[in-house]
């Protein structure tokens, strides 16, 4: 375990799309940038600030990390924004714990390492725990999904089931997300390219419910995943792509999970990754049912910003957390960083 800074020192590896966010966040904070990586590219040799739009040099040049010494970095903690993956990850988390540096990982497969991949889980907590640090995910999931979640269910001293629904503006997450979940494809190209059975995101997506439904103590026995095209009876404009969607075209993606527990309370989930018209706002929505019933509605805005900001609002409980992988769950509820 080590203390955190007034400012803690941080190294960024993936400066893509949060990568960039958080070293806005970073610079408007105070929060010194140690050093930057990127895999081989376009990013590298350029200064982060720049290259997050800042409009100045922060002094710190992306370096290619096949080429990095990470032995003599001066830092608290690592933010990964790479891939989504753990074993795709593992080699850049084995690097910086290596040298004692403690690691935050953006990735959804790092919300929840023990289920996505026990084995590799149990081998960074080992690694994390013998050089002395700590290892976790973060991410917008954090407060909107998990703990929104958990604070949900507070009160109930009895809970027959769950349900969460969610909608998120697609564009928001990237541009990369709109072929992946359909966008303005017909509903035939949808079943073609996209598909009904569950994926890697699918799955990915199941870790929200899931992480809550094990924070509360309940045993997953098995869970079912499936998605449908999300199309509207009316045209929708969408400014990303210049173009107005005539009725009928896919907007995006509605996953459907359904968790069962040895207990037998389940979890029912309705996540939409979608075009939004006008006016809409990202909604997270968690029902308990039990006694007592209980409610959550939450309006995330700025949810790019956001996937950053959070991860940023976990430094300190990451590097204040004993050596060895920490859930976020373990962590308790994000606290902001307004006052550091």
């Amino acid at each position: 375990m080590t203390t955190l800074a007034t400012q803690p020192r941080l190294v960024l590896f993936g400066v893509g799309f949060v990568g960039q966010r958080l070293v806005r966040i970073a610079d408007m904070k105070g929060w010194p940038i140690v050093a930057a990586f990127n895999r081989a590219g376009d990013k590298v040799g350029q200064d982060i600030g720049r290259l997050a739009g800042l409009d100045k040099d922060l002094g710190v040049v992306v370096l290619d990390n096949e080429q990095a010494d990470y032995a003599n970095l001066d830092a608290d903690i690592a933010l990964i924004a790479a891939t989504d993956r753990l074993e795709v990850n593992y080699p850049i988390y084995e690097a910086f714990l290596n040298v004692g540096i403690n690691v935050l990982c953006h990735g959804m497969q790092a919300y929840l390492p023990y289920w996505a991949n026990n084995e590799l889980a149990e081998t960074i907590d080992a690694l994390a725990r013998d050089n002395g640090v700590t290892f976790s995910g973060g991410g917008i999931w954090d407060s909107t999904r998990i703990w929104a979640g958990l604070v949900t269910a507070g009160p109930c001293v009895r809970i027959d089931s769950l349900v969460h629904r969610s909608s998120t503006e697609i564009a928001r997450q990237g541009l990369h997300f709109f072929a992946q979940q359909g966008v303005d494809m017909t509903l035939h190209d949808y079943e073609e390219k996209v598909g009904r059975e569950a994926d890697f995101m699918t799955d990915c997506l199941q870790i929200p419910s899931v992480a809550v439904i094990q924070s509360l103590g309940y045993t997953v026995s098995n869970v079912n995943a499936r998605r449908e095209p999300v199309v509207w009876d009316e045209p929708v404009f969408v400014p990303e792509l210049d173009k107005e969607l005539a009725p009928g075209t896919c907007l995006g993606s509605r996953i459907i999970i359904d968790v069962e527990t040895e207990e037998g309370v389940p979890a029912h989930n309705e996540i939409e990754y979608r075009i939004f018209k006008p006016g809409e706002d990202e909604i997270m929505f968690w029902r308990i049912n039990g006694l007592p019933g209980m409610e959550m509605t939450l309006k995330r805005e700025d949810s790019d910003m956001a996937s950053a900001s959070s991860l940023i609002n976990r430094i300190p409980d990451v590097i204040a957390a004993e050596a060895g992988l920490k859930q976020l769950t373990r962590l308790g509820p994000l606290n902001p960083t307004a006052v550091l």
